[in-house]
C-alpha cells in the first residue's frame, strides 16, 4: 500500500522532470525552480529567488517574454515559442517555452532543452552552406527565403540583398519564362523538373547552369543550380564534349527506337554495374521494366527528370532521375533514336527519408509535450474547482469526465465509501445508461475495490466475464465493455472511494497503458476526502 504524501510525489515528479520548470507571481518574480532550470542557469534556487524571468533571457528572447506577458498571458491564455537562456556563467541554451498563466495570478513556464535538435540542425545548414551546388529556396509566390553562400556568389548580392525578390529576377528573359511555365504545370502538379538556365548577376554577369527544382510538402520550392560554365566551354568542342560524356558520373546511354542498347558510358557502368560490351544490343528491359520504359520512347519531345528504379547487376534496386531526349533528323518526324541520362538518386532518396524521419520524431516530440501538458491542465483545473466549492456532486462529474479525456475510456463511475454501513455509493458516472443507477449502491465486502485497496493497487481485469467478485456482468456485457481498472481512492492509508474505467475490447491496452490515471487517483482521493459528502441513499 501506497502510503507516501501525494504532494510529496508530485514535488518528485516536478523536480525529477527533464524539462525544466520555473514560476513567478504577477511581477514576474521567481518563486520556485526546479533542478533541471537551476542546471541550465548554473544558480542555486535561493540565488534565483525574487529575480524577474527577464533576467534569465538574451535581449530578444526577454522582449518577446515581456511581449506575450503584456498580451496572452494578461488574457489567461498559455503560449509556446521559442527562445534562449542565457547562465549565470554565459552559457546560452535554446529552449521552447510554454507558459501557462496560473489560477491565483503569476506564470509556471515549462521548457524543452533544444541543443541537440540544434546541434542537427547545424549540421544539415553546414551540408548545404558548404554544397558546390547552388541552392535557393522560396515561398509559394516563388519569393526568395534562403539562398546558400555558392548561390549568393553566383549573383554577387548577399542573402539579405536578395529576401523577398521573386525568382524570376535572377535569370536572364528566356530562363524567366521557361521557370514561370514549370512553376504553373510540373510543380504545382508536386512534380520535380530538370532543365537547363542562366542565371544574370548584379553585375550583369551571365552563369549557365543545371537547374533542378523541387516542390516543398509545405508549399514553395527548392531549386538546386549546378553550374555549366566549364561544361559549356568543353561543349564548343566535339572531342571535349564525347569524353565528357563517355566519363561523367550520370549514366548517359543511347537506345534504338525498338529500346535496345546502343551505347553506355562509363557513368552508366558506375550506377547499374554492366561494362559496355555486357550491355550493348542488349534491350533496355535488361536494367529497366518494359511497362516503365515503353512508355517514354513513344514521345517526340523531351522528357525531364522521370524517377525510375532500376536493377542493378548485382540485382539491387537504384532509383535515378532520367532525362529522356529523342533524335529526330530533320527529314523525319519520329525518333530513330533516343539518349537517357540517369542520374543516380538512390543515396538522395535515403537522406528525404532520414530527414523526413527526424521532423516525424520532433512532431511526435511535440505531440507527447501537447499530452503532458493536457494533464497538467486537468490538474490544474480539478484544484481550482476544489478550491472554489465543496459540492461533492460537481466535484464528482468533473472527476469522471476529466478521467475520460485523459484515459479515453468507454465509461467511468465514482463511487463513494461508506465505512459506517459498508458499502460503495454511486457519486457519478460517465458513458453507462440508466440501468446503471439500479447499482446506485454496492457491498464493499468482497468487491474488487476492496480487493485493490487491501493490495495497494489498481486492479486491471482482463475479461469481466470470467471475474467472479465482479458483481454485474449483465450490465458490462449491455454496454459491450469487456475489460475494466479498478482504481481505490486513498488518502493517508484511508479508503475514500474507488474508480472504475470500462472498455470495449479494441481500447483494452490503450487503457492500461496510461499510468497517470494512477497518479492522478492520488489527487482525486485528496479532493473527495476533503468535501466528505454523505454517502448516497439507496433511492438515489
Amino acid at each position: 500500500m501506497n502510503t507516501q504524501n501525494p504532494d510529496t510525489l508530485y514535488r518528485k515528479l516536478v523536480e525529477n522532470m527533464n524539462e525544466a520548470v520555473w514560476m513567478g507571481d504577477e511581477q514576474e518574480r521567481t518563486v520556485y525552480a526546479n533542478p533541471k532550470f537551476c542546471e541550465l542557469m548554473e544558480m542555486t534556487l535561493e540565488e534565483m529567488l525574487g529575480k524577474q524571468s527577464y533576467e534569465f533571457w538574451d535581449e530578444d528572447s526577454a522582449k518577446r517574454v515581456r511581449q506575450v506577458n503584456s498580451t496572452d498571458r494578461k488574457r489567461g491564455i498559455s503560449s509556446s515559442y521559442e527562445g534562449t537562456l542565457v547562465s549565470k556563467s554565459g552559457k546560452r541554451t535554446p529552449v521552447l517555452l510554454s507558459g501557462t498563466p496560473l489560477p491565483g495570478g503569476g506564470t509556471i513556464g515549462i521548457m524543452t532543452d533544444l541543443t541537440a535538435l540544434k546541434k542537427q540542425e547545424s549540421m544539415y545548414r553546414k551540408l548545404v552552406e558548404n554544397m558546390n551546388e547552388a541552392v535557393w529556396m522560396g515561398d509559394e509566390q516563388e519569393r526568395t527565403v534562403y539562398a546558400n553562400p555558392k548561390f549568393c556568389e553566383l549573383m554577387e548580392m548577399t542573402l539579405e540583398e536578395m529576401l523577398g525578390k521573386q525568382s524570376y529576377e535572377f535569370w536572364d528573359k528566356e530562363s524567366a519564362k521557361k521557370v514561370r511555365q514549370v512553376n504553373s504545370t510540373d510543380r504545382k502538379r508536386g512534380i520535380s523538373s530538370c532543365y537547363e538556365g542562366t542565371l544574370v548577376s548584379k553585375s550583369g554577369k551571365r552563369t549557365p547552369v543545371l537547374l533542378s527544382g523541387t516542390p516543398l510538402p509545405s508549399g514553395g520550392t527548392i531549386g538546386m543550380m549546378t553550374d555549366l560554365r566549364e561544361l559549356k566551354k568543353k561543349e564548343e568542342k566535339e572531342r571535349v564534349l564525347s569524353s565528357a560524356i563517355m566519363y561523367g558520373t550520370d549514366a548517359v546511354l543511347s537506345v534504338d527506337k525498338k529500346g535496345n542498347i546502343q551505347s553506355w558510358n562509363k557513368g552508366a557502368k558506375m550506377i547499374f554495374g554492366y561494362s559496355q560490351n555486357e550491355i550493348e544490343e542488349k534491350p533496355l528491359s535488361t536494367i529497366f521494366s518494359t511497362e516503365d520504359y515503353e512508355p517514354l520512347l513513344s514521345k517526340s519531345n523531351i522528357q525531364y527528370n522521370i524517377e525510375l528504379t532500376g536493377k542493378h547487376k548485382n540485382a539491387q534496386d537504384t532509383v535515378v532521375s532520367v532525362t529522356v531526349c529523342p533524335i529526330i533528323h530533320s527529314e523525319e518526324k519520329i525518333p530513330s533514336a533516343f539518349i537517357l541520362i540517369a542520374r543516380d538518386i538512390t543515396a538522395q532518396r535515403k537522406f528525404e527519408e532520414e530527414v523526413m524521419l527526424k521532423y516525424q520524431k520532433i512532431r511526435d516530440a511535440y505531440n507527447k509535450f501537447g499530452i503532458i501538458r493536457r494533464q497538467m491542465d486537468y490538474i490544474f483545473d480539478l484544484t481550482l474547482l476544489y478550491a472554489s466549492t465543496h459540492d461533492a456532486k460537481a466535484l464528482g462529474d468533473f472527476i469522471v469526465n476529466s478521467v475520460i479525456m485523459l484515459s479515453r475510456a468507454d465509461a467511468c463511475t465514482l463511487r463513494l465509501h461508506d465505512r459506517e454501513k459498508g458499502n460503495l455509493g454511486l457519486l457519478a458516472s460517465f458513458g453507462v445508461t440508466g440501468d446503471w443507477l439500479g447499482k446506485s449502491i454496492v457491498k464493499y465486502k468482497d468487491s474488487l475495490v476492496e480487493k485493490a485497496y487491501e493490495q495497494g493497487a489498481p486492479i486491471k481485469v482482463i475479461d469481466i466475464m470470467k471475474e467472479p467478485k465482479y458483481s454485474s456482468p449483465h450490465l458490462a456485457k449491455k454496454h459491450n465493455f469487456c475489460s475494466v481498472l479498478i482504481i481505490p481512492l486513498t488518502f493517508r492509508g484511508e479508503l475514500i472511494g474507488g474508480l472504475s474505467l470500462y472498455v470495449s475490447p479494441q481500447k483494452k491496452l490503450e487503457l492500461f497503458e496510461n499510468d497517470f490515471i494512477e497518479k492522478y487517483a492520488l489527487l482525486i482521493g485528496i479532493v473527495l476526502h476533503s468535501s466528505r459528502p454523505p454517502a448516497p441513499s439507496a433511492s438515489v
